[in-house]
């Protein structure tokens, strides 16, 4: 399961449109040192995500958040709203590619992405899921000996047949479960403690967005019984009201 990385940690503490300077992201991320959140913070700049500012008259960089960084916190946030089974209407997402072996690499590249996506395997060539995620993986669509190859559908089923593609379903649901359990033990000795810092709110509920990312999504009853993803939901709910203000 994907954790989470010093680059979520720093979007998530800039997501609050504060301007920081890297003594302040150092107080608020201790665990990091100040020379690895330098140089992240330089990285996050490359890509667009983090705008630096020079304070000559402090001698320092002032460091925020860019619309696109905003973007790829929403992008991964967004997951939360896709399992509410009432906007489920029994449409499944297909992706279908043939992709020769002589471009391996970008084959294995698309069946990583769509792996860590949630998609459960069928066959080699044709990977499932239950939600419409296409703008968590477009963006490999048009890579060279990719585009033109793959074939993106969005069937809608009959119950009978939704539940046969859910028992050929591949996936991993005993470490998706792990994952939520630690998330839940996490999320419940925080809500225990009598202080709640906004930033470690924030930051529990991206590792469930996270999770969720990597979760096949099914309605609730296409799912194994002892799935803890609606118990891991209970407590996004109870962490959510602390996420911008201290308690």
């Amino acid at each position: 399961m994907i954790p989470i990385t010093i680059i979520d940690e720093l979007l998530v503490l800039l997501d609050d449109n504060v301007t920081r300077t890297l003594d302040e992201c150092a107080f608020s991320i201790p665990q990091r040192t100040r020379q690895t959140l330098s140089s992240t913070l330089g990285r996050l700049t490359s890509k667009g995500w983090v705008k630096t500012e020079r304070d000559r008259l402090r001698r320092i960089n002032i460091y925020s958040i860019t619309q696109a960084g905003q973007e790829q916190i929403t992008k991964t946030l967004s997951h939360i709203k896709l399992i509410d089974d009432t906007n489920w209407k029994d449409e499944w997402l297909f992706v279908i590619f043939n992709i020769p072996e002589k471009h391996r690499h970008k084959r294995d590249v698309l069946r990583n992405r769509l792996s860590n996506l949630g998609f459960g395997r069928v066959q080699n060539s044709l990977w499932v899921t239950a939600r419409d995620i296409r703008f968590e993986f477009d963006d490999l669509l048009d890579l060279a000996h990719i585009k033109g190859r793959v074939i993106v559908l969005q069937p809608k089923l009959t119950p009978e047949e939704s539940q046969k593609l859910v028992n050929s379903f591949e996936w991993n649901w005993q470490e998706l479960n792990a994952a939520y359990h630690l998330f839940i033990e996490e999320a419940d000795r925080y809500l225990r403690r009598t202080e709640h810092p906004a930033l470690e709110a924030r930051l529990l509920v991206f590792r469930y967005a996270k999770l969720l990312s990597q979760d096949p999504k099914f309605p609730s009853h296409l799912e194994p019984s002892d799935h803890q993803r609606d118990r891991a939901h209970d407590r996004y709910a109870k962490l959510r009201p602390y996420c911008y203000k201290e308690g």
